[in-house]
């Protein structure tokens, strides 16, 4: 390959990275459960708090947070 083809491919990586971190939002962990897991797509204004999946994932989210930091 050319010094030339090798420069286009570089230009054409970060143009790609830049269009995407500009188009794709990164979902915070405490609303994974939500955006991917859940057919709903939006929850009435009463529903998210006691959202029995929701919750249960915060859970189990805290407990592997607490067992990475070492805490009982």
């Amino acid at each position: 390959m050319s010094a030339l083809s090798f420069k286009m491919n570089g230009v054409f990586s970060r143009l790609r990275s830049s269009i995407s971190s500009r188009l794709v939002v990164r979902v915070p962990d405490e609303m994974s459960c939500c955006e991917f897991d859940c057919r709903k797509t939006e929850c009435l204004d009463g529903d998210w708090e006691g959202c029995q999946q929701r919750l249960r994932y915060a859970e189990r989210l805290r407990a592997d947070r607490c067992k990475a930091s070492g805490q009982p």
